[in-house]
């Protein structure tokens, strides 16, 4: 979906919101410290929607700092690629976006993941989430 057609009816303008981002961002630290905590390759399908989780909280402090509120997890994405398509290249964005869809189909449907989903993606994951933190504690410093 592109950013435009989420302006439309899917993203609504507010107030812009830092406290909010902090929280965002101090709840996806905290989902992180409880991910390499207790996180084990013994229930990938809850690890995935975990990192998932960590994500979207992270996209969603960006919004906010901005100043909008989403409706909808597929306007996250679009987001991201609308306003830091430098930052994040095509595979990156389209692997955003499969991990929303997997999180969506093992929360609403039970999908059972391959155990080595995250052998294989974790260096794919930790990146993307290590940018995402580092630019939204960039865009509150600003």
């Amino acid at each position: 979906m592109k950013w435009e057609d989420c302006l439309d009816y899917k993203i609504k303008k507010v107030k812009e919101n830092p406290s909010q981002a902090t929280a965002l961002l101090q709840l996806s630290q905290r989902r992180l410290e409880f991910i390499e905590q207790y996180g084990k390759n013994d229930f990938p399908q809850l690890l995935v929607e975990s990192y998932y989780e960590v994500i979207k909280e992270l996209i969603s402090a960006l919004l906010a700092i901005y100043g909008y509120k989403s409706y909808s997890h597929e306007c996250l994405v679009s987001f991201i690629e609308e306003y830091y398509p430098s930052i994040f290249d095509e595979d990156q964005i389209k692997f955003i976006d499969s991990m929303r869809k997997l999180r969506s189909d093992i929360q609403y449907r039970g999908r059972e993941i391959a155990n080595d989903y995250l052998h294989r993606n974790q260096t794919k994951i930790i990146t993307i989430i290590n940018k995402l933190n580092d630019l939204v504690e960039k865009e509150l410093i600003q």
